[in-house]
This record gives C-alpha cells, structure tokens and sequence, in this order.
C-alpha cells in the first residue's frame, strides 16, 4: 500500500546546512539536551572486533584479515531475537546514540530515535551498529595498515561494494551471537545497506526499514558523485590516497563538504528562505566576493580546518553506493528480492529529488509481486532527503507504528 502522510516538520529550515552534521528542522544543531521521547543512553564504550581470516571481495580482491567497529546499546537476549541492526549513512559512523563522554558536544546521530523508551528502546532492543567497510573510524579501510606491507592501504584499499559491507555485517552478527535480527534500519546509504540483506542473507532478519533508499543509484546520483570525487582528487595534498603521513586534503574535502550540504535539500525550501534576502535592494560590488546569504552560508562550511572527514572513506564509500544496483544480475528486482518474506516499512519524502518517492515504489512493487507484506509512506518534509537524520521526529510515528505491527505479526 502507498500512503502520503501530511508535512513532518514546520518550514523553518534556513541555513544550508554541511553534510555530516546532524540539525533540527528549524536550523539549529541538535545537542546536548535529552530528549522527552526517553531517558538518555549512559556513556557509550566504542568496541572493535578483529577477524583474522580472510574476507573475499566483490572485486576479486582479498583482505587477509579485518576489522569492525561497532556500539551497541541495551542487552541481547539469551535467545538472541532481540536484536535490531542500524545502518549508518554515507557520512555517519557506528556512532549512533548516546556519548562518549559527558562533555561531548552533540550525541549520536540517531539520539532521538535509540535510548530506553524510545522507538528503538534499548530496555527491550539490542541495537548494534557497526561502521561499515572502507569507512575510517576504526572499521579496516584505506587508513589501516595492511597486514602485508606494515604501511597504510591509502590508494591501494579495493573498493568494495554494498555487498562486502553487508557480510562484514553478517559477520559481525555471528560474532555477537545474532543469527537472526529482528529488524535492520538505515536511510539513504544505510537503507541500500537494508535493501542488500533483502537480497542477500533474506533468512537474517524478520523485519526491514528502508529509508529514503531505492533499488539503485541513479545517473544523476553517480554524477554527482563523481564531482565530489573529482573535487577530492584533484587538490594535490591527496597524493592518489597516500597522504596519511602528511597533510590531508582539506580544499578538496571543504569543496565537497559545500556541494554535498545541497544533496539532501529541497530547492523550493531553499528558495522560499533564501531568495527574499538575494532580491533586497544592495549595493552590488561588481566583483566576486561573495554577496547572498546563500554564498557566505556554504563558504562557511567550507573552511578547510573545520573539516574533519575523511576523504579516502568519503570516496570509498561513495563508490560503494555507485555500484548499488539490487538487480543487478538477476532478471528483474522482483527476482532478486525473491527470497525476502519478512514486512517491510518503505519511507521516502515528497521533497526528496535525490530518491524520489517513485523510485521507492519500484521496490514496493517488487516485494508486492513476491507476496511480501509491504508498507510504502510518503511523506511531506521541508527538508527533504536529510529529514531522516534532521527532522527524527517526523519518521518516529510511522517507525513506531511498524514495530507494533511487527511485534503482533509475530504473536499471531
């Protein structure tokens, strides 16, 4: 079934806003203050697990062995069916909830939505997430050392695909004892990454959220993809991926970091916000220097020290989701999903140009085909695509919602 559900969030974004930086609808970064949803998650412990065997790429490659990072918050139930899987975005980390200590700034980047009584409750939930393949906050990517040289990959790393980062998710899943999740959650990168254990390890869990996902990056994706790469290899201090021992390059991160901060946003919001300011009389200084609100708000974000991503992940990663295409290799997307039983929550944003609501019923349509139980909720948001990270408090209903339903599915 397709619902479209009313407006989320009020429209009162108005900054331009960078890539990795989680805000609320109105603008503001979303810190400090706990949310009335729930108690807040005691100080989080990182955790790393070490796999000392080989891992078989995609690509042909092999990494003689590898590593995982990963949080988790509540406790595993002795029959292990408690456990939910989030999937971090593009420029997200297993960071997902809680602090890692009392004086950090903002807390994880699904705060609101994982903590003892909240949608994902952690007094009833085991919520995993693991930061995924070729990222670089403790995950085996191209700043780790290579077992075989004793030097960081840097430009030799494979590229990996969504594929290998689901089975070092599985992996991880076995490690913990989980040999089956209750759900697995993630939006945008996160969601492809929900859509890939659809289609891979179907028998690994009972209950899917994909957000803001489709079945495939499209051209217009790829294309801008590769800008942002352009814009990282082509500031010198990149060195082809080696420049661990010098400087990073930060010109080309900040470019990035300017041209993604629009990825996620709605046009008509920034125009309705912005254009009255760009329209008022000035006197105007026939030179370059920036001049609207708009052009000062992304220099902003592209000052150089204040980038703290990485670029080898950001292209790594980004790669990965180029090469997202569920059906690839199968007759249709409806076969490739052809192992999948379990329900499935579909939630996209009327606003999002990124992945439209029309790609997200493809996949709806597939599962349908199937026999699947599928449940596909447009939504109206200011924000667009980044309101599943910006604006929690417009998904949480319809997430709650589909977990009661899961929850009585499962009884009856």
């Amino acid at each position: 079934m397709s619902v479209t559900s009313p407006m989320g969030a009020p429209e009162r974004a108005s900054e331009v806003l960078p890539i990795n930086e989680p805000r609320r609808a109105d603008g503001t970064a979303a810190v400090v203050e706990p949310q009335p949803a729930g108690a807040a998650l005691p100080i989080v412990v990182p955790q790393r697990a070490r796999f000392d065997e080989p891992l078989e790429l995609e690509c042909g490659r092999m990494l003689p062995s590898f590593e995982v990072a990963y949080e988790t918050y509540g406790q595993l139930a002795p029959d292990g069916g408690n456990a939910i899987l989030v999937c971090h975005a593009y420029t997200s980390d297993h960071h997902a909830a809680g602090r890692h200590a009392q004086s950090d700034a903002r807390a994880g980047w699904w705060d609101t939505l994982i903590g003892p009584g909240k949608t994902f409750d952690s007094e009833r939930f085991f919520v995993v997430s693991s930061n995924c393949l070729g990222g670089s906050h403790g995950t085996t990517g191209a700043g780790s050392i290579d077992p075989t040289t004793g030097r960081r990959y840097g430009g030799s790393f494979p590229v990996v695909t969504m594929a290998d980062i689901v089975d070092v998710q599985a992996r991880l899943a076995d490690r913990l004892g989980i040999t089956r999740f209750h759900a697995i959650a993630g939006g945008c990168f996160g969601g492809a990454q929900v859509l890939q254990w659809m289609a891979r390890h179907p028998e690994r869990l009972a209950n899917a959220i994909v957000i803001s996902a489709t079945p495939r990056a499209s051209v217009h994706t790829v294309a801008l993809s590769l800008i942002g790469r352009e814009a990282i290899r082509r500031d010198p201090r990149w060195n082809g991926g080696d420049y661990y021992d010098g400087e990073p390059p930060s010109d080309g991160i900040a470019l990035l970091t300017m041209f993604g901060a629009l990825f996620w946003q709605d046009r008509n919001l920034l125009q309705r916000k912005l254009a009255p300011e760009m329209a008022r009389t000035r006197t105007l200084g026939y030179d370059f220097a920036p001049e609207f609100e708009i052009e000062r708000q992304l220099l902003r974000l592209g000052v150089p020290q204040n980038v703290t991503l990485d670029a080898n992940a950001l292209l790594y990663l980004a790669r990965a989701n180029d090469y997202f295409d569920l059906s690839r290799g199968h007759a249709s997307l409806a076969a490739a999903l052809a192992g999948w039983r379990g329900r499935t929550l579909l939630l996209g944003f009327a606003q999002d140009w990124r992945y439209p609501p029309e790609d997200i019923a493809e996949i709806d349509a597939a599962l349908r085909a199937n026999g699947a139980v599928s449940r596909h909720v447009t939504l109206s948001n200011p924000l667009g695509h980044g309101a599943f990270l910006r604006d929690t408090p417009a998904i949480e209903p319809e997430l709650r919602q589909f977990l009661h339903e899961a929850d009585h599915a499962a009884r009856h």
